[in-house]
């Protein structure tokens, strides 16, 4: 026979009780990473949409083609450096979300000179 663990003097945890506990613990784990995944790529979301503004040209399509400049030339210099951050933070937000979904954030403690990059 197997013995029941002891929670404190006297009480004892059944199986059905453990199974609900790690049920929850699932559960409140599921939500959090939820929670977090949502919030980095709302920030994400919001990167794209300031960059895709900063990126619009008011002019027709006609005019477009008509003048045939290249695309990021037109764009004045304090722009593209605007651009250029934002697509860098961009870029870091999908990055960690790609590791949180594939559970390489958050499975366990890293020392600073454990990270790995990539």
């Amino acid at each position: 026979m197997h013995d029941k663990p002891v929670l404190r003097e006297g009480w004892t945890k059944t199986s059905d009780e453990d199974a609900e506990l790690e049920v929850r613990r699932a559960g409140a784990r599921l939500r959090h990473f939820r929670g977090v995944a949502v919030s980095v790529m709302d920030d994400a979301l919001r990167l794209w949409k300031e960059i895709w503004e900063a990126l619009q040209d008011p002019r027709s399509c006609e005019e477009i083609l008509d003048a045939g400049e290249a695309g990021f030339e037109r764009v004045p210099e304090a722009n593209r450096t605007f651009v250029l951050e934002k697509l860098h933070l961009l870029g870091i937000q999908i990055d960690y979300a790609r590791r949180l979904c594939k559970g390489e954030i958050g499975s366990g403690p890293q020392e600073e000179g454990d990270r790995k990059n990539g």
